[in-house]
């Protein structure tokens, strides 16, 4: 009889908020930052007895981190090995958390060995099953990552299958692995998400295509009706019913780290472990946090009164709870504004804050916290920010700083960060100023329009970086044409896009190879140049 095999990686679906729901229990569940550890062997914390015993005889005793929470380092001889017993129906469901160091080669995850010859199984790329392999992605991902795989298999041959972790058809795992689940069932498309939402939240995992769901099914980060934020995802909370306690995390890349956190606690910010911050977050709290692209990135650029300012980390904050009672702190990488500026502000980028919640940084509604400094690890420093004050759900967020005129079409840009005479004496060597604050200090004489946080004239790429396929937005005040040119780190002109009689213009094209690339958008009122970068 032919059986169905499934593999989930991430799944796509929305799950409506059911709040008394319960979330369903693993049959095993290994987590590395488990304050029951023994020496002897990885405790199943599920309360089942299925303890998992190392193959060195010994846990490993040095810790590494993930999203600031303990995980095992693994050299490619480490193993974990854990009872099941007899499955009667047949079925399991396997959740990991793992994160390899290269790309190159294909490693073990983990295997059940129904005899001699048939196991059920995974690697980073193919799925094992008792008929064979199944192929399902052609490179390891150097980022933590959540994999879930659902199997059907038939009755063992031998009495007692055991499951081992970081071994598969005689790979090993070079890496970390952080936590581990086993499941005796089918348990469902809505436990799944719970399940993956509590461990994408606590090891800083971007999940696509789906809402977050908490263990009472409460959606904390809303996906469906908010898309354009899913680049990059993390957040902070608690769930009791998980055990998570999330008090600060990595966000876009780790470019940025987000906590709750006291000034004077923030060490803990920039090397301790989750377990380290001494703060309080409550059970059913939860900030979530999403970009719309990837930092360093130039997610909008915008005009007013002759001064151009760099919008970077365009993102929104979704709070669940009384969230909004805590105060986070904000560490923003300085690099993130030399790739984008040219170089390190001394006062840093104005974080804005759109309190509206609608993304549009009205006028009234957006408020602009400073920098207070920067701290010895290269990162400047935002304190004391309060989520969601008007208790309308979100905020959105950006950081702006003042950016060179472009003016002259470029001949070439070069990347290799030199002045070799080419653009990028214009776009990286020349005028660059401090960025203070993207609203004019002085209200004398400006209209409504020249007071807003984002200018008149709005541009926007995305997303960036990209692979290839890309966005440009333009948005005049007044009816007027427009030409879009791009052009390759050669000055070569690749595309040339044109519109008339509109004030907003919509261009999507794509092209060939990865590299650096010059977008010149010109009107008869203005003529500004975007940075793009392909990967």
């Amino acid at each position: 009889m032919k059986r169905k095999k499934y593999l989930i990686i991430i799944m796509i679906i929305g799950i409506a908020a059911t709040a008394q729901s319960q979330i369903q229990h693993p049959t095993a569940w290994l987590r590395a930052d488990s304050a029951m550890l023994n020496a002897a062997y990885w405790t199943d914390v599920s309360g089942n007895g299925l303890d998992a015993t190392p193959s060195a005889g010994s846990m490993p005793a040095a810790f590494s981190r993930m999203n600031f929470n303990k995980c095992f380092e693994v050299g490619g001889t480490e193993t974990f090995t854990l009872p099941l017993g007899i499955n009667d129906s047949r079925q399991s469901d396997v959740i990991v958390v793992y994160e390899t160091y290269d790309t190159t080669y294909e490693n073990a995850l983990w295997q059940v060995q129904l005899d001699t010859a048939k196991r059920i199984g995974q690697t980073t790329r193919r799925i094992l099953n008792d008929n064979g392999q199944i192929t399902y992605d052609t490179a390891n991902r150097l980022k933590p990552v959540i994999n879930y795989l659902a199997q059907s298999w038939r009755t063992p041959e031998i009495c007692a299958p055991t499951l081992t972790l970081c071994a598969a058809d005689s790979l090993p795992l070079y890496g970390r692995i952080a936590e581990a689940l086993y499941f005796d069932r089918r348990i469902g498309d809505t436990a799944v998400i719970q399940w993956i939402s509590y461990l994408a939240v606590k090891y800083g995992v971007t999940l696509a295509q789906t809402d977050y769901l908490d263990s009472r099914r409460n959606v904390i980060w809303d996906y469906t009706n908010h898309p354009d934020y899913s680049a990059s995802i993390a957040g902070v909370g608690r769930d009791d019913s998980l055990d998570l306690n999330q008090k600060q995390t990595c966000f876009a890349d780790n470019r940025m780290i987000i906590g709750i956190v006291e000034t004077q606690n923030i060490a803990s910010l920039q090397t301790g472990n989750n377990e380290d911050n001494p703060a309080y977050i409550a059970d059913g709290d939860f900030i979530i946090f999403g970009m719309d692209g990837a930092l360093p990135a130039v997610s909008e650029i915008y005009t007013q009164s002759g001064e151009t300012y760099e919008v970077v980390g365009r993102s929104m904050a979704q709070v669940t709870g009384n969230a909004h009672t805590y105060g986070t702190l904000i560490l923003l990488d300085t690099a993130v504004v030399e790739t984008c500026h040219g170089a390190s502000l001394q006062e840093g980028p104005v974080l804005l804050i759109d309190r509206s919640g609608t993304g549009d940084f009205p006028t009234g509604e957006t408020e602009q916290v400073q920098a207070s400094g920067t701290d010895s690890l290269g990162h400047y420093i935002y304190n004391g920010i309060h989520w969601d004050t008007d208790r309308n759900g979100r905020d959105f967020f950006c950081f702006a700083l003042t950016m060179p005129d472009t003016t002259d079409t470029p001949k070439a840009l070069a990347v290799d960060g030199g002045n070799n005479g080419t653009a990028q004496d214009n776009m990286a060597n020349d005028g660059r100023r401090d960025a203070k604050s993207c609203v004019p200090t002085d209200p004398d004489n400006r209209t409504d329009n020249e007071k807003s946080p984002f200018p008149i004239t709005h541009y926007r790429l995305s997303p960036n970086p990209n692979h290839g396929r890309f966005v440009v937005e333009v948005e005049y005040p007044e009816v007027q044409d427009v030409t879009v040119t791009v052009y390759d780190s050669d000055g070569r002109l690749l595309l040339t896009l044109s519109g008339k009689g509109q004030h907003t213009y919509r261009f999507e094209n794509s092209v060939p190879t990865a590299g650096h690339y010059l977008i010149d958008i010109s009107s008869p009122s203005e003529h500004k140049t975007l940075k793009m970068l392909v990967n």
